[in-house]
């Protein structure tokens, strides 16, 4: 008869079944999780987690690719690899920024602006805005990140008509709330808000650094300035492992 083996027998066979690199992966992940590793901080260089677990360099980038792709470190070329920032709470309000939540948790915010170009309104964009197929429009499509890390990625239609020479004051102030006030249209507001989740496209999660797996938010929304008037519409695709939304009573039109 076979002996079954001792519990620790059985224990070790396990480990020699599990692959080199999930240990690795186990390791550091749990590392991440109860806040050995900070978010922003760099994680082990790859020779040192090789030297400890007696494994090749390439196991470790195994382990670390499975870490990136379930979002939880992002690599740079150059520079390694990093705690990605997880479970940020953006509370939706008719005039709350995403990059104001940032700033308030002392991570440095910033617009990259990917491109810009005048357009004119389709049917659907029209209707959104209630001005007439064929209207003048900026659409300028741009990334919020925080601390260089990716959380949105924005594409927004703004009436061209309301603000003279809009896509080079946009470019300039780098927020459309402060041309507004600078223009003398007053507080941009958000006046509807939809979300839904999808999977990311190929080019979104490349953008957003975000597993092409894990579903992104998709937030639609539009902006009234004081007059009532419609400033804009946009389309905000959110990596959903970084950002939580909260919606307050009363605070959406």
């Amino acid at each position: 008869m076979t002996a079954v083996g001792t519990a620790s027998e059985i224990q070790g066979l396990g480990q020699l079944m599990e692959p080199q690199w999930f240990r690795v992966y186990e390791a550091v992940k749990k590392a991440i999780l109860v806040g050995e590793l900070q978010a922003g901080g760099k994680v082990p260089p790859e020779f040192d987690l090789s030297e400890e677990y007696g494994v090749s360099r390439n196991t470790v980038r195994r382990a670390y690719l499975a870490l990136s792709q379930e979002g939880l470190i992002r690599s740079v070329n150059g520079r390694g690899s990093f705690v990605m920032q997880r479970g940020m709470t953006y509370e939706v309000e008719a005039t709350s920024r995403f990059r104001d939540v940032l700033d308030r948790q002392g991570v440095r915010s910033a617009v990259k602006l990917l491109d810009s170009e005048y357009t004119k309104a389709d049917e659907e964009i029209a209707r959104i805005l209630k001005v007439e197929p064929g209207h003048p429009l900026l659409r300028a499509t741009d990334l919020i990140l925080g601390d260089d890390v990716p959380f949105i990625l924005t594409v927004r239609h703004i009436r061209a008509d309301l603000i003279e020479d809009l896509e080079r004051k946009l470019k300039e102030a780098n927020s459309l709330t402060l041309v507004a006030r600078r223009e003398g249209l007053g507080q941009l507001r958000r006046v509807s808000t939809t979300v839904e989740a999808r999977l990311p496209t190929e080019r979104e999660a490349s953008l957003l650094q975000s597993p092409a797996n894990a579903p992104v938010l998709l937030v639609h929304s539009a902006g009234g300035i004081d007059n009532g008037v419609l400033l804009e519409c946009q389309k905000a695709v959110m990596n959903s492992q970084r950002i939580r939304l909260s919606f307050r009573s009363g605070e959406q039109g």
